[in-house]
């Protein structure tokens, strides 16, 4: 039986997005977002990004898109952790309305769901490298996201 067990809290803060690809001859559509800042915070976990990330987010027409994010951490014991996530974000209207406002949503008020993978060289974080994690997420403000992330068991 799969079960999930909580494991840290995730926040961003995110800018952008650049000009859209939309019509370019690869045919891809895509908005590029770049993390700014990033937090990981838990029990065994507190991390702040190292450098700004970038997410490759391909909406569609729907009012879905697929971001794609790559980030890296710095814990606060001096490892290096790398994260990569790919999910899937419905802007619904109450997701709308919040960024319009630069208010929060509730964990309901849109589909955010997340993949997480990480990478690291630190056996102290091997735990990290050595599970899948699944996230669900909601807006702080317009351009203020929190995770609650979950590791599958």
């Amino acid at each position: 039986m799969i079960s999930l067990d909580r494991a840290f809290t995730y926040t961003l803060e995110v800018t952008g997005p650049l000009e859209s690809t939309d019509g370019s001859a690869a045919d891809t559509r895509r908005q590029f977002w770049q993390m700014t800042r990033a937090t990981l915070r838990g029990p065994n976990l507190k991390a702040t990004s190292a450098l700004p990330g970038m997410d490759w987010f391909s909406p569609q027409d729907n009012g879905f898109g697929r971001p794609h994010v790559m980030l890296p951490f710095h814990t606060d014991d001096g490892a290096l952790l790398m994260l990569e996530y790919r999910g899937v974000v419905q802007a619904t209207a109450a997701f709308k309305q919040a960024v319009a406002n630069d208010t929060s949503t509730d964990w309901s008020d849109q589909y955010m769901r997340m993949s997480l993978v990480f990478d690291t060289t630190s056996p102290r974080y091997a735990w990290l490298r050595e599970n899948l994690f699944l996230a669900r997420g909601r807006l702080l403000a317009a351009k203020k996201i929190e995770y609650d992330v979950y590791r599958v068991g």
